[in-house]
C-alpha cells in the first residue's frame, strides 16, 4: 500500500493568524440615519492593510434612492447632488465585498458599520457570512484610559496617536484615520500577548469564570486538522466541531470571544476533549456530521436527524403525491423531490403540481396530504413523475400564466408568493436529481488540486465515494502517480455499499458535502464503477424563472 505523505508538525505560528500576516479591511460608512433596517448608505470608504502596509483603497458614493436629510448633509457634506448618478447599494455593496474578500473587517463603533453592511447584504440576498470583526472603539476603551484621552471618539483618538489624516465624517478619510488608531492599539496590546488576529478580536473582553476554570482542557490538544469532541464524565459527546487546526479552534472556546450560551452551559460538564485527526477537510466535515447524527450532542445547535428529512413523494400504484419522512427501507427509488427545508413546503408544492399537471381545480388538489386521493389514470401518474424527475416546463408555464393574472389584477403579493413557490419546487427537484445521480454510482474516485501544507502547497486530494457516502480520502504529492493511491482507496470502505439507499436517503447532508467537492473546479475522475455524470445544471435550476417570468411582473409605480 502506498505510504501517505508524512505530516508536518505545526508550529506556534499555526495556533492563530499572526497579526503581521492578517489582511484587514478598515471600513467606514456614511448613511442617511442610524437605523440599518430603514436608513440607507450614502458612501463607503475602506483601506486594506497587512503588516502595516496599505494594499489598496476603496471608495464609492451610493445613491440612497431617497432624499438625504438636511442635518446629515450639513454634517458630511454629502448632498442629493453629490450622489446623483452614483451606483445603488445593489451595485456598490457587491463591489465592496469583492474588494474585502475574506479579510477581517475593522471599524470604529463596528456595531453601526457592520450592522448596516449586514442588513443591506441580507436585503439583497447576497449570502454574506460575516468575517472576523475588530471594533477599534471597544479596543480603545481598554487601551486608552481617561487619564490619557477625554473620550474615545475617532477624532479624539486620531489626534492622540498622531494620525496622518484628520477624520471629517467622510468615509475614506475616517477609514484612513482608523488605520492609524488601529496600529496604535496593536502597538499597545502586543506586549500583553495579543499576537494573533484571534487574540485581538477578544482583547476587549474577559473570559467567564467557567472558561477560566476549564481552560486546562485545551492544554494538550494537538495542532492538527480534524474533529474535536467535548466529552462528559460518562464518555458522552457534549459538543462536536471541526477545524483545520484543532488546537487553535479549541482554545477559542476558553476566551471571551466565545459567547454562545449552549457552549458556555456545556463547559462545566466537560471532562476532556477528544481529537480525531483527519487527512482532509472533507473527511473532517463528514466525520463531524456522522458523529452529530449518531450521538446527538446536546450543545450542537441542531442535532442532525437525517431520517426525519421531509420529501414530496409520488406513491406506488394509484397513490398520488404525499409528504414523506422515508426510512431507508421504504425508499425504493419512487419519484420524489427534496429534502425540503420544512414540512410546511409540502402541501403548497403538492397543490402546485396537481394544478399545473392535472388542471386547476382538479379534485386531486383537495384532500389530506398524508393520504392523497388515488390517481385516475396511468397518464396522470406519468405526468407527475415527469414533472418531479425530468422536465419542469409544464409547471413553470402554469406558474407564469397565473403570475400574469395576479399582476394584471394588482395582486403583487400573490404573484411573489407563487414565484417563491416555483423556486422551492426547482430547488427541491434539482437537489433530488443531484442526490439520485450520486447514489447510483457504486464507486467513484476523483482527484482535485490541493494546496495542503503537508504536500508543500502542491499536490492532489483523492476522494472515494460509494453510493453517495464517503468511503475514504488521501493526499498525493505532486508528480506522484495517483493510480496506486486510488486503487488503495478502492479497497477501503466496502461496508458503505451495504448502507446504499436511493437518493442517499438518510445521508443526504453527507452526500451534499461530497457533491460540493465533486463539482468544484479542477476535479478529475480517476476510477469509476458504473456511470458517473454530473447532473445537468440546465435542468431544474432557478434560471428557468428568468426565461418565463421576465415580462410577468412589471415595475410598480411608486
Amino acid at each position: 500500500m502506498p505510504a501517505a505523505p508524512s505530516r508536518r508538525q505545526l508550529s506556534f505560528a499555526d495556533l492563530g493568524t499572526p497579526l503581521d500576516e492578517a489582511t484587514l479591511v478598515v471600513v467606514d460608512l456614511e448613511t442617511t440615519g442610524t437605523d440599518p433596517t430603514s436608513d440607507a448608505i450614502t458612501e463607503i470608504g475602506a483601506v486594506k492593510v497587512r503588516g502595516g502596509e496599505v494594499l489598496g483603497e476603496f471608495r464609492t458614493f451610493v445613491d440612497p434612492e431617497r432624499p438625504i436629510p438636511a442635518y446629515i448633509a450639513r454634517l458630511t457634506g454629502i448632498t442629493d447632488a453629490t450622489v446623483r448618478g452614483a451606483p445603488t447599494i445593489a451595485v456598490a455593496l457587491p463591489m465592496f465585498l469583492d474588494f474585502a474578500g475574506p479579510a477581517a473587517l475593522v471599524a470604529h463603533n463596528a456595531r453601526f458599520d457592520i450592522g448596516f453592511l449586514a442588513a443591506h447584504a441580507a436585503a439583497l440576498d447576497l449570502g454574506w457570512t460575516r468575517p472576523t470583526v475588530l471594533d477599534t472603539l471597544a479596543l480603545a476603551r481598554r487601551v486608552f484610559h481617561r487619564d490619557e484621552v477625554r473620550d474615545h471618539r475617532l477624532g479624539t483618538l486620531a489626534a492622540h496617536v498622531g494620525a496622518a489624516v484628520t477624520p471629517d465624517h467622510r468615509a475614506l478619510s475616517d477609514a484612513r484615520a482608523t488605520v492609524d488608531v488601529l496600529h496604535a492599539i496593536i502597538g499597545r496590546l502586543g506586549p500583553t500577548g495579543a499576537s494573533t488576529l484571534e487574540d485581538l478580536a477578544a482583547a476587549h473582553r474577559k473570559p467567564s469564570a467557567v472558561q477560566l476554570r476549564t481552560k486546562h482542557l485545551a492544554e494538550h490538544i494537538p495542532a492538527v486538522p480534524g474533529v474535536y469532541r467535548f466529552v462528559d464524565a460518562q464518555g458522552d459527546a457534549l459538543y462536536v466541531g471541526t477545524s483545520q487546526n484543532v488546537r487553535a479552534r479549541v482554545r477559542t472556546y476558553f476566551t471571551a470571544a466565545e459567547k454562545r450560551r449552549r457552549v458556555l452551559d456545556m463547559l462545566p460538564r466537560a471532562e476532556r476533549i477528544d481529537v480525531i485527526e483527519c487527512a482532509t477537510a472533507t473527511e473532517a466535515a463528514v466525520r463531524e456530521l456522522r458523529i452529530i447524527a449518531g450521538e446527538q450532542p446536546p450543545a450542537n445547535q441542531q442535532g442532525l436527524k437525517p431520517e426525519k428529512a421531509h420529501w414530496l413523494r409520488l406513491g406506488r400504484g394509484t397513490e398520488g403525491l404525499r409528504a414523506a419522512r422515508l426510512a431507508r427501507e421504504e425508499s425504493d427509488g419512487t419519484a420524489q423531490i427534496g429534502p425540503l427545508a420544512s414540512h410546511h413546503d409540502a402541501q403548497p408544492l403538492r397543490d402546485l403540481l396537481y394544478d399545473a399537471v392535472l388542471g386547476r381545480g382538479s379534485a386531486l388538489s383537495r384532500g389530506a396530504l398524508s393520504r392523497g386521493p388515488a390517481l385516475r389514470s396511468g397518464e396522470h401518474r406519468e405526468s407527475l413523475r415527469r414533472a418531479l424527475l425530468e422536465d419542469p416546463r409544464e409547471v413553470l408555464d402554469h406558474v407564469a400564466a397565473r403570475m400574469r393574472t395576479h399582476v394584471q389584477a394588482g395582486r403583487y403579493e400573490d404573484a411573489e408568493r407563487l414565484r417563491a413557490l416555483a423556486v422551492t419546487y426547482l430547488r427541491a427537484a434539482r437537489r433530488a436529481s443531484r442526490l439520485r445521480a450520486l447514489a447510483a454510482v457504486p464507486l467513484l474516485i476523483a482527484a482535485r488540486p490541493s494546496t495542503a501544507a503537508v504536500l508543500g502547497g502542491r499536490g492532489w486530494e483523492l476522494l472515494a465515494v460509494r453510493h453517495g457516502r464517503f468511503s475514504g480520502t488521501t493526499l498525493v504529492p505532486w508528480g506522484t502517480d495517483p493510480l496506486p493511491f486510488a486503487r488503495s482507496l478502492a479497497m477501503t470502505g466496502l461496508g458503505e455499499t451495504e448502507l446504499a439507499a436511493p437518493l442517499c436517503q438518510g445521508y443526504h447532508q453527507e452526500a451534499e458535502i461530497l457533491l460540493g467537492w465533486l463539482e468544484a473546479e479542477g476535479v478529475r475522475t480517476v476510477l469509476v464503477e458504473g456511470t458517473w455524470q454530473v447532473p445537468a445544471r440546465a435542468r431544474f435550476t432557478p434560471e428557468h424563472l428568468s426565461e418565463r417570468f421576465a415580462r410577468t411582473a412589471p415595475s410598480r409605480a411608486v
